[in-house]
């Protein structure tokens, strides 16, 4: 079972390097494992968040990339929400 190593590119741009990597079944499964990740860390977040899953196999080379954002919450204009009341 290959090992595939998920290095994380944080929205300051810092690269958090995965030594210990996930034996997995394949490409596919470790594209599915970073989505989920990256749905975790959207999630998580109360405010704009960027970053990427950079899956590489047991030489460091490259395979995927897997680019997450999200933007904060909208806030409720207080003036246009007092319209709406009938």
């Amino acid at each position: 079972m290959p090992r595939f190593f998920f290095n994380h590119l944080t929205p300051d741009d810092k690269n958090e390097i995965d030594i210990e990597g996930l034996k997995l079944n394949s490409l596919n499964e470790a594209i599915e494992e970073a989505a989920f990740a990256a749905k975790g860390a959207v999630a998580l977040a109360d405010e704009p968040v960027r970053g990427e899953f950079v899956i590489e196999d047991e030489g460091r080379v490259l395979l995927a990339r897997v680019p997450y954002a999200a933007e904060g919450e909208p806030v409720a204009d207080e003036t246009n929400a007092a319209s709406d009341v009938k």
